[in-house]
Formats: structure tokens, C-alpha cells, sequence
């Protein structure tokens, strides 16, 4: 790759970070789709706050809490710093972290240490990601397990982004049998896979796809949260006429949450549920709908960015606060208790 195609790359990875810190990069249209969910809260719960457990395990390693920080950053001296943040409190939370498309120090080895965590977060689950457009052009399994040893990662995650790359300036449309790609890495990979979305959603013929492709999980990457799509616009001059209604274009993350619950209720795949899964009310919302884990990035983004590691560490304290006040007036005491109360919970809406 050239020295300015490289440059470019740092460029973006900036340019991401600062949009999201201060424009607006929300769907307009679409929200996550939780407030359809109505829970009634118990005057009389029966579950101590002593007896409430929300840990979990995530790529075979304990987690307190079922939250993972979505992969963000990296590819900068800026992306550096957030990355560093970031798996410092995941390290204090004990909850999963990933890293942002590692393609920047793929392509320039001098870019390796703005991913690298594992020094400052030895314990936590950590996800290495590439895009599954590289892996059309001429990416294959060195460069997955490039990536993975890159950051001494847990599993690596292949975002799937096809809409983003049609308005991003530096994009690549061409997305042909995607499954049959990730089929093909996963056969020969000894390390879990986990696909993920960036926003746009899941339909019900994506779910049933990524179901049979027995990864160890999927995002569902919902929309109602953060939009790619809006972003690539703010960063590309030869797009400013795009339509409102293409750009919140997506599926809730409700709806696409529930659309994979649909085909992977009695299989092994995991599903993490992420989309503007922003408060911890949500979230318990989220697992009562089917999902393993919830992921968030936004906020943590813009939490570190306003107030640094101390505004992220209240932001998620908060979240864990609203987590277990719910789960606590749900009568919920972990989270094996909710998975076999959830049925009984949702049927009296």
C-alpha cells in the first residue's frame, strides 16, 4: 500500500472520532426499538441486592457483568489514547472489549501499537476486527491471525459493512456471497469467529444465513443507535445530497435482535445485542429478548472524550446501576434466572 493510501487510513480513523465526539451521528428516523417493550417494575421483589449476579462468561472467560465495549478506535496517535481508556475501565469492570479495524497497522506495521491493550487489560475477552471488505480483495487467514496475535486476542470479529462502504469516500461496493467468504475463513481458523453489523440491522433472511454459519457469535448491530451512514456523509463532499430517509435507512435493533433470537434459540451461537443499547434499563430489555451480551460504543467514546477515564467510569456505573435495580424488581437474581423467567416476564405485555 502507498505512503498516502496509509496516511489516508490514519486520516479516517481521526476523522470518525471527531465526528462522533461532535456532530450528530444518531439515527433521526428510527430508534432502538425498546420502548415497544413494556416491564412492570414489583413494589414487592423478593431478590436481594446481595443475591443479584450478573456475571457471565464470554469467549471462555469470566465476565462480571454481560457488556462488551464495541470496537472503536485504533490506527492513530488519538485512536491510541481511546484504546488505551477504553481497556483500562474494561479491565476495571471486567467486562469484553474489541479494537477498531486493525487494517491501518496491517497495512503499516508502525500503527501496531495504537491497537495494543493486552499490557493494561490482561484478563478481560478481547476481539481483534477486520472488514469483511479486505478479505474480497486480498486478505485471507495470515492476516486474520496477524490480526488476532497483533493484540493477543480472544476471537476476531469481521464487521460487515456494505452500506457504509457505498457512501464512503474511500469505499468499496463490491460485496458478492459474503456468507460463502466467512464460510470459507472459518474452515480453516481455530479461533472463534464473531460477525458483526455496524447499524444498519439484520433482516429475517440475514439471521437465518449468519444462524447456519455456526460462528461462535453475532451482532445484530441494530438500528437506533450510532449511524455510519450519516457519518460517511458528514465525510464526503460527493454525497451531500443524499436523501433523509436513505440515510436512517435500517431495522431497530429490537426487531433485528429478535429476527436472529428467531433462528439460533436452540443452537450455540451467541448473540450480542448493540444499536443505541445506551441505559441499563435497555439492556436488561435486551436480555429479556434473547441476547447473551449487550455492546455499546458511543457513549463510552463521548464519556472518555468529555471527562476521560473518571466520566466513563460514572457513565458505566450508572449503566450497571439501572441493570440491577431492574433485574432487582423483575425478581431476577442473575442472569440463568432471567433467561429461564424471560418467557413468563415478556407474555404478560
Amino acid at each position: 500500500m502507498e505512503e498516502k493510501e496509509i496516511s489516508s487510513i490514519s486520516t479516517r480513523k481521526d476523522d470518525h472520532i471527531l465526528l462522533c465526539l461532535e456532530n450528530d451521528v444518531q439515527y433521526d428516523r428510527i430508534t432502538n426499538g425498546f420502548d415497544e417493550i413494556k416491564i412492570e417494575p414489583s413494589l414487592l421483589p423478593t431478590v436481594s441486592s446481595e443475591e443479584l449476579n450478573l456475571s457471565t462468561t464470554f469467549l471462555s472467560k469470566e465476565i462480571n457483568f454481560p457488556i462488551i465495549v464495541s470496537g472503536m478506535t485504533g490506527g492513530s496517535e488519538n485512536g491510541k489514547v481511546f484504546n488505551e481508556t477504553i481497556a483500562r475501565i474494561c479491565s476495571e469492570f471486567q467486562i469484553g472489549m474489541g479494537v477498531g479495524s486493525q487494517r491501518a497497522a496491517i497495512e503499516n506495521p508502525e500503527l501496531i501499537d495504537t491497537y495494543k491493550v493486552r499490557h493494561i487489560a490482561p484478563n478481560i475477552p478481547l476481539m481483534a476486527n477486520l472488514g469483511i471488505a479486505q478479505f474480497f480483495k486480498n486478505y485471507g487467514q495470515k492476516e486474520a491471525r496477524k490480526a488476532i496475535a497483533m493484540i493477543g486476542a480472544d476471537a476476531l470479529a469481521i464487521h460487515i459493512n456494505p452500506l457504509q462502504e457505498f457512501i464512503q469516500a474511500e469505499g468499496d461496493d463490491s460485496f458478492i456471497n459474503i456468507s460463502s467468504k466467512i464460510h470459507e475463513l472459518k474452515n480453516d481458523f481455530e479461533l472463534p469467529l464473531i460477525i458483526k453489523g455496524i447499524g444498519t440491522g439484520l433482516t429475517k433472511s440475514d439471521a437465518r444465513k449468519l444462524s447456519e454459519l455456526n460462528v461462535y457469535a453475532v451482532d445484530v448491530a441494530g438500528a437506533g443507535g450510532t449511524n455510519w451512514s450519516k457519518i460517511e456523509s458528514y465525510r464526503n463532499d460527493q454525497v451531500k445530497y443524499l436523501s433523509d430517509k436513505f440515510l436512517n435507512w435500517g431495522i431497530s435493533t429490537k426487531d433485528s435482535l429478535l429476527n436472529m433470537v428467531s433462528f439460533t434459540e436452540n443452537k450455540n451461537t451467541k448473540i450480542i445485542a448493540s444499536g443505541g443499547i445506551w441505559n441499563g434499563f435497555d439492556a436488561v430489555k435486551a436480555l429479556l429478548l434473547g441476547a447473551d451480551y449487550v455492546a455499546l460504543a458511543l457513549p463510552i467514546l463521548r464519556a472518555i472524550g468529555t471527562g476521560g477515564i473518571d466520566e466513563c467510569r460514572q457513565f458505566l456505573s450508572s449503566y450497571i446501576l439501572e441493570m440491577k435495580a431492574v433485574m432487582t424488581m423483575l425478581n431476577l437474581s442473575d442472569l440463568r434466572e432471567l433467561k429461564k423467567e424471560r418467557h413468563k416476564i415478556l407474555d404478560k405485555i
